[in-house]
């Protein structure tokens, strides 16, 4: 895949921006929620009903967080837009590293560092290419 155009990474902005803004919306509605429901009363007449109170926020604070980072990987995608990343937008870091790595090694084997496109049209903060994400993941999981 090449490079992002300059007109492609004028649409993924946006894209990116649209995002940003919804969920930052969605996290604050979510956090006034949770903070609503810290301050009810606690004196609940059954205790099921405190049980369902309490895993219902849990679950609200766990999305509370995932959206966060979602902010935070769209964040630093725009900084990469913008040249202030550590690497440029639409690049897996992890296939550029190798494909240096091939160069330095003088390998035949070629090396494209760009994230497809259709990734970047589903996921544009995305940071890596689907094969370095599975294995961000699974090690991940794994720790």
């Amino acid at each position: 895949m090449p490079k992002p155009t300059k007109a492609e990474l004028s649409k993924y902005k946006k894209l990116l921006e649209h995002h940003l803004a919804s969920l930052r919306g969605d996290v604050g509605s979510m956090k006034d929620e949770a903070l609503r429901a810290s301050e009810q009363d606690s004196s609940v007449d059954h205790l099921a009903d405190q049980g369902t109170d309490n895993y219902d926020q849990g679950f609200l604070l766990g999305l509370i967080e995932n959206e966060e980072e979602t902010i935070q990987l769209i964040e630093e995608a725009l900084d990469r837009i913008d040249g202030k990343g550590d690497y440029p937008f639409g690049m897996c870091k992890m296939c550029a590293d190798e494909a240096e790595e091939a160069k330095a090694n003088k390998s035949k084997k070629k090396i494209d560092p760009w994230i497809p496109k259709a990734r970047l049209e589903y996921l544009p903060w995305a940071r890596y290419c689907v094969e370095h994400q599975q294995q961000v993941e699974q090690n991940r999981e794994s720790a």
